[in-house]
This record gives structure tokens, C-alpha cells and sequence, in this order.
């Protein structure tokens, strides 16, 4: 269980507040700049096709249908489960890590990190999202990375939603691990899409909530409730060690203005949490996200009310989530020091199909030495029923 602190309450808080209680400096590992990206299509993708979703109501989303990971319906579903093998996902020249994992248009579509080697650089290499499709979790298509987004030092940590017109909304962040300017910090951003294909050009997020160009916001996550649009990510700024945060669009839609709500209770491992989802089985909200210290996999269950937005900083149940170890996350030493066991978990509630089974898919690597000490991550799956235990695939 992890330890919790108190509530700040459901007044809204100011960055000036916050800053009056902080005295530790934060070691900032990123930069960045303005985005100039157009709209884009994947390279080597197929020619864009219509819109795989249609608007969803008020009380679905209440239900947390903007967080399903199966977009239409159960029917035709697949997951090659007897036939898998950890990890489903790797790259020979890239470590892949920080996933999402969305079923629709006949497809299982991955979007994650996509980390490579780039000595013209800070710290010689390039973070990028990257792409890629299944029909049964076991053969994936080529992987396929973004276009590069100008005026930032690369782009990572995707999160997935819909929002209420049924467009897809992938979350992220900009300048996640080079060390760059040190005037300009990793900011968020977004980008849309009908169809999981073709992309709108990149979007500022909250941007109204870094009052400095020293602060740091890294792993948006969006909450859809039907009622309110809020985002959880992570800030930190020279004067204020790294926090959990949530805050609310003012106007319901992504462009803002964002009001800071607070802080949620969550401490772990004495510290924060990162890498936030945001997702309900039967019908219960539950955050899954990283321990900042040790890096892993920890599992929520709000407690306040998700109708108002003070509710969605009263968290209970805090568990850690127990991944099988195999050859590809397991090493020498501690995990997160010396290689990475199941880093940056996304979970997939898919108990609507054949078995029941809630899917999570997590990074991690035998070492953390390559890409600039980031390693070279592989992303794996493991499924259970309760949430508590894990099996992975039987290859």
C-alpha cells in the first residue's frame, strides 16, 4: 500500500502558493520550443480513411468510454494470446517504451516512445512517438515514427482518449530526456485525429499553467467525464521538486483556459508518481501510473466524486502492480538502476471479451546503459482478471 498525504482541497491553488513551500532545486533533463509541425501522415501508412468513431454522450463518458481501449464493440477482437511471446514489441535500433494501446478500425494500434541514436543532438540522442498495428497483438506492422516536430528536442510518453465527438487525442510531451536550453523546459501538447492515421498539426497544452520558462510539465494524461475536461501530468520548476498535478479547462475544451485544481493524495516509494492513465472497469475510475523513485508499475481507485473536479484528488487502494520477470526486464542490480522491469504501464481493460482479462503492456530492458542510460527497452504483456495477478504470455 502506498502512503498518502492530505488532500489539498477543492479550492484551486496557485503556482505562487506552491512555490512558497518548496525549497529543493530539480535537476531539469530537458528542453523546449515551439511546435511548427502541420498536419501529417504517418510515413508509409495507408491512405487515410473516414472516422472510426462517432460522438459519445454525456453519461458514457461519465461511464469512462472516452478511455476504452476497445473503440466499437467487441466483435472482432483478437488477441493470439496461445501463440505470444515477451516482448511483442521491439525495435533493433530503438528502445520503445512509455505505450498506449487502442483497439479500432479492425486493429490493435500501439503509440509509444521511440527513442534513437542522433549525435547532432543534446546527449546524442532523438526521442520521438512512434506507431505501429496489429490484428492479433503478435504480428505488428513496421514501425512507423512521427514526423520530427520543429522547435522542440524530440517528443514522447503518449496517452490516448476520445473526446465527446468521438475524435482520438493523443497527449505528450515535448524535450522528454535530452539536456537542451536551459531557458525553455519540456512542455505538453496534443494532437487529433479521426482515424488513428492522419494527425493534426501539434497543439500546446495547459500551456497557461507554466508561468515560467523554467517550469517543467512532462505526461499528460486527459480525464473525459462528461461533466468536466481535466489533465494530470506532472510540474516541477527550480524551486519545486516534482508533483502530481491535475487542473481543469475552464471553457470544457482542449484549447482552455486551464485552472490548476490541486494536488492528488498519492505518495509512493517516498515520493511522486508519472506516466498517469486514466481508465474505469465496471464502471469504478482507477489511475495507474509509475513510481518516480524505483520506477514501477502502481495501481489507484478514486475515492472523491469524479462529477466535480476537486473529487479527482482524493485517491484510496494504492497497490503495486506485480509484472511477471523474464529475460527481457530482468538484470543485474535494482530494477530502474540497473535495468527496467515494467516501466511506463498502460492498461487495457478488454473484460468485455472472451476471458475477461484487463491487458498491460510496460517496458523493459536487460540494462540502462544504452540510448544515454534510457536502455534498450522492449515492450511486453502480461493479462490477469482481478488486477492483482499477472500471467504473461506462455512463448
Amino acid at each position: 500500500m502506498g502512503e498518502h498525504a492530505k488532500p489539498t482541497g477543492a479550492r484551486p491553488v496557485t503556482r505562487r502558493s506552491a512555490a512558497l513551500v518548496a525549497t529543493v532545486v530539480l535537476c531539469i533533463l530537458a528542453a523546449c520550443g515551439s511546435a511548427g509541425a502541420g498536419p501529417a501522415k504517418s510515413p508509409g501508412s495507408a491512405a487515410a480513411s473516414g472516422p472510426v468513431s462517432g460522438p459519445i454522450t454525456p453519461a458514457a463518458l461519465a461511464s469512462g468510454a472516452g478511455h476504452s481501449c476497445i473503440v466499437g464493440g467487441p466483435n472482432g477482437v483478437k488477441v493470439d494470446w496461445s501463440h505470444l511471446s515477451n516482448p511483442i514489441l521491439a525495435s533493433p535500433i530503438a528502445g520503445v517504451k512509455d505505450p498506449a494501446l487502442i483497439w479500432a478500425a479492425g486493429s490493435w494500434h500501439m503509440i509509444f516512445s521511440y527513442v534513437t541514436y542522433d549525435r547532432a543532438l543534446p546527449g546524442g540522442i532523438y526521442w520521438d512517438i512512434a506507431t505501429a498495428t496489429s490484428s492479433n497483438l503478435r504480428h505488428w506492422s513496421p514501425i512507423t515514427p512521427w514526423p520530427r516536430q520543429p522547435g522542440v528536442f524530440g517528443v514522447a510518453s503518449p496517452d490516448i482518449t476520445r473526446e465527446a465527438s468521438g475524435q482520438f487525442v493523443v497527449t505528450y510531451q515535448s524535450d522528454p530526456g535530452a539536456s537542451g536550453p536551459r531557458h525553455v523546459q519540456s512542455r505538453l501538447f496534443y494532437r487529433t485525429s479521426g482515424n488513428l492515421d492522419t494527425w493534426s498539426a501539434p497543439h500546446p497544452l495547459a500551456r497557461d499553467l507554466a508561468l515560467s520558462p523554467q517550469d517543467r510539465m512532462i505526461d499528460g494524461a486527459l480525464i473525459e467525464t462528461g461533466h468536466d475536461l481535466l489533465v494530470g501530468f506532472k510540474y516541477s520548476s527550480p524551486t519545486q521538486p516534482a508533483a502530481f498535478e491535475i487542473a481543469r479547462s475552464s471553457s470544457g475544451s482542449l484549447s482552455g483556459p486551464w485552472q490548476l485544481v490541486g494536488r492528488p493524495n498519492i505518495q509512493v516509494v517516498g515520493g511522486t508518481i508519472e506516466n498517469y492513465e486514466f481508465f474505469t472497469v465496471g464502471g469504478t475510475w482507477h489511475l495507474v501510473a509509475t513510481s518516480n523513485n524505483l520506477d514501477q508499475p502502481w495501481i489507484f481507485t478514486l475515492a472523491g466524486d469524479p462529477s466535480t473536479p476537486s473529487g479527482w484528488l482524493d485517491w484510496t487502494g494504492g497497490a503495486e502492480l506485480v509484472m511477471p520477470s523474464q529475460a527481457f526486464n530482468s538484470g543485474p542490480g535494482i530494477s530502474s538502476i540497473g535495468y527496467e522491469h515494467a516501466n511506463s504501464i498502460f492498461l487495457c481493460d478488454a473484460s468485455t471479451l472472451r476471458g475477461h482479462y484487463v491487458y498491460a503492456v510496460y517496458a523493459g530492458s536487460t540494462e540502462l546503459s544504452a540510448f544515454d542510460g534510457w536502455g534498450h527497452a522492449k515492450l511486453g504483456v502480461a493479462r490477469s482478471t482481478d488486477l492483482v495477478h499477472w500471467a504473461a504470455p506462455p512463448g
